[in-house]
């Protein structure tokens, strides 16, 4: 089994919890891929689909998104292959995929968000089994929006009070790796 970990907005495979999660996950013998995204100042959600598209995620990845991350998650289930499945998505403090709750309006969505949001009767195709973490104290990302893709995808909703956006002050993400190791 893998995991592949999509980080989010202006950072990098080195920063935040980010390392902490891939050696955690390796002392448990999982191979574990945290790419650095392109352009992640600006993100372009094209050029970050073609990264998880090489990835060639599958029915033994676990695939784990944080923040604007977890949007490209969505959007790439959305478009996969007729037939083909994760194992299990993991969302951390992840976006509403909804244009009106754009966590910077005056951004360029760059295809993020969508009017209608996230289509998940298409992504839960594609996988069967997903988790959400979300921090009531999020200040770039509303606990409803959490709370509105974990009712979306069926997930488990994992709430936290005091993690805000698990950004630069997160070393760690409580309960993250038991969810991936315990499978």
């Amino acid at each position: 089994m893998r995991a592949i970990l999509i980080h989010g907005k202006d950072t990098s495979s080195t920063e935040k919890w980010y390392p902490w999660f891939k050696s955690e996950l390796e002392k448990h013998g999982l191979e574990v891929i945290v790419p650095d995204m392109p352009e992640a100042g600006d993100p372009k959600l094209k050029a970050w689909l073609r990264i998880i598209e090489d990835l060639k995620p599958d029915e033994n990845t676990v695939l784990v998104g944080h923040s604007r991350g977890g949007v490209a998650v969505l959007r790439y289930l959305e478009n996969m292959s007729v037939g083909t499945r994760v194992r299990k998505v993991l969302l951390v403090a992840a976006n509403s995929g909804l244009l009106q709750q754009q966590a910077i309006p005056s951004e360029n969505s760059n295809d993020f968000y969508t009017e209608g949001g996230f289509n998940f009767t298409e992504i839960k195709k594609h996988c069967s089994e997903f988790v959400v973490y979300h921090s009531k104290d999020d200040p770039w990302v509303p606990f409803e929006q959490g709370r509105e893709n974990s009712q979306g995808l069926g997930a488990k909703f994992v709430i936290f009070e005091n993690k805000k956006h698990f950004g630069k002050d997160s070393k760690t993400v409580p309960g993250l790796i038991f969810e991936i190791a315990g499978l």
